[in-house]
């Protein structure tokens, strides 16, 4: 299992382009078995970072190689530029499961 963080910011107006990239984008994910774990809009209090982000989307893959499927179809379909034209300041990065309390006490 694969986790993608994806942190953006909707151009005004353009709304309805990402719109459509989620539910075409969503059809391809959960056909092959991942799914949307999180999604929110805020930020409500803003903590730490360079810029703020209005969105933040958590999708569960179930591996690395089901996620590279996703990112072909999509290019299949041609789905990405309705994400690239609608969003700005946009992070796309993939994680591992990380079992963090095993972690914590592991510790010395």
């Amino acid at each position: 299992m694969i986790y993608a963080l994806n942190v953006f910011n909707l151009i005004p107006g353009k709304e309805n382009d990402y719109r459509d990239y989620s539910v075409k984008a969503g059809k391809i994910i959960y056909g092959l078995g991942g799914k949307v774990v999180s999604a929110g809009a805020g930020p409500l209090r803003e903590m730490h970072g360079d810029r703020t982000r209005g969105r933040m989307i958590v999708v569960e893959f179930p591996s690395i190689e089901v996620f590279e499927q996703f990112i072909d179809e999509a290019q299949t379909q041609n789905i990405h530029p309705l994400r690239e034209n609608s969003t700005s300041d946009y992070i796309w990065t993939l994680y591992e499961p990380w079992d963090l309390k095993k972690w914590v006490n592991s510790g010395p």
